[in-house]
């Protein structure tokens, strides 16, 4: 599989255990916010938990508290903003994949993954 490829299955194909290929949208994928709470909160913790264990040791030096912060800040943004895009192609794929699977007709039944994910 070469990048931004996922896969995933029709619902007459599970049965079959055969995958579909489709293409992630990748700037889909790093440019959205995090627009769930779940997200939102991944973030902020990872964040706290980055920036900490890069703003510890840096208090042992004789680097300026100010340069410190900044210094831990960037490592601690782009750790976690991977940490959540990694969590969004594994988890998430049906919302970032470029064009989604044909939609059910109204009395047909639905993709499982429909019931749980919401739409926005």
């Amino acid at each position: 599989m070469g990048p931004g490829i996922c896969t995933r299955l029709r619902s007459s194909e599970r049965m079959r255990k055969e995958p579909e290929k489709v293409e992630m949208d990748l700037q889909k994928i790093f440019l959205t916010p995090p627009n769930t709470m779940r997200e939102k909160i991944t973030v902020v913790i990872m964040m706290v938990v980055v920036f900490v264990m890069f703003f510890g040791p840096v208090t042992f030096t004789e680097i300026s508290p100010v340069k410190g912060i900044i210094l831990s800040a960037f490592p601690a943004l782009s750790i976690s903003w991977g940490w959540m895009v990694l969590l969004r192609s594994l988890f998430r794929k049906r919302e970032f994949c470029k064009d989604p699977g044909p939609q059910a007709k109204k009395g047909e039944k639905r993709h499982e993954c429909q019931y749980h994910c919401k739409k926005r």
